[in-house]
């Protein structure tokens, strides 16, 4: 992977979470590599600061950056880790985006969302330019849509070291924990939406992140993660309204349980629970192949705190 151009296509990404924020946590290939979709690293994201010269003649003047910021976006497929009570390799970056770790049970791994928001390092190597983030957080978000494979998406933020790229060839990653995932199909994927079996084309959610970028004398800069606000869209099948009428939640504002189950052999299945989901926005009516299909914006709110948003791996 060393020597001359940069091969975009040859791509190592690795991650581990900080046991102190800010301190770089040496990710390494044989024990933090992830397998990641459609990567794309930001270089740098810092504020210019001008210098405005008075000046006898024209002419540009010159500037100072600051509040260096790194991120990357990138795509998980969802999957299971193998056994009922494996961790997968997704939940590890899901804790930069609001979550404690998964918790391994008798017949399952569950994790939860957290107010206590743990940061991660983040290196990415192109062919053998490589870019080291430390001190990141992400904004994660899930898509469940029919015959595609569902995806977790983060997008993550952090900052960069002093030396904004090294050169350096990675050896090859070991990619451990990860299994094949499966269609969302109805052989595959099961959906229910306040009890009732909705013909489903697409639900997305998104932890929308309130990632905060914070520069002060003294202290190193930091993201501060300031809040999360899950919420997204159901793109359905309108049912017939004697069977189901989600129509009449919206006036009074009534909250629905969400669930969906994806996979159907043991060690592959993840489940997707939101215990109270409110419609909260304008629901919109469209045409597909001549069938009614409804867009319904949602939210997820708590119920017991730290639980609007649940993942389950069994």
């Amino acid at each position: 992977m060393a020597g001359g151009d940069k091969n975009w296509d040859l791509k190592v990404i690795l991650w581990k979470n900080e046991t102190t924020e800010g301190t770089d946590a040496a990710p390494g290939v044989a024990t933090d590599a992830i397998r990641v979709l459609n990567y794309q690293p930001t270089f740098m994201d810092a504020d210019q600061k001008v210098r405005n010269l008075e000046k006898a003649f024209f002419g540009a003047d010159p500037v100072a950056m600051a509040a260096f910021k790194r991120g990357a976006s990138f795509d998980m497929e969802v999957a299971g880790g193998g056994t009922a009570t494996t961790i997968p390799p997704w939940m590890k970056v899901m804790q930069s985006a609001g979550f404690g770790v998964g918790v391994a049970g008798a017949s399952s791994v569950v994790q939860s969302p957290t107010s206590q928001v743990g940061s991660a390092t983040h290196w990415g190597y192109i062919d053998d330019l490589l870019l080291k983030t430390i001190g990141g957080r992400s904004t994660a978000s899930f898509t469940i849509e029919d015959d595609e494979f569902p995806l977790f998406s983060f997008n993550y933020l952090g900052r960069p070291p002093p030396l904004l790229a090294e050169q350096a060839a990675p050896a090859n990653p070991t990619l451990s924990g990860y299994i094949d995932p499966v269609l969302a199909t109805s052989e595959n994927t099961t959906f229910l939406l306040d009890g009732f079996a909705l013909p489903l084309r697409r639900w997305n959610m998104s932890s929308n992140s309130d990632l905060q970028f914070r520069s002060l004398i003294g202290p190193a800069d930091r993201v501060n993660y300031a809040n999360r606000s899950w919420s997204g869209t159901i793109l359905a099948q309108i049912p017939d309204l004697t069977a189901k009428d989600y129509f009449a939640k919206v006036r009074p504002g009534t909250t629905m349980v969400a669930q969906a189950v994806h996979g159907t052999t043991t060690g592959n299945i993840v489940q997707f629970d939101a215990p109270k989901l409110q419609v909260s926005g304008n629901i919109e009516l469209s045409n597909e192949q001549g069938k009614a299909m409804m867009s319904i914006p949602v939210t997820a709110l708590p119920n017991a705190g730290n639980d609007e948003v649940v993942f389950t791996s069994k």
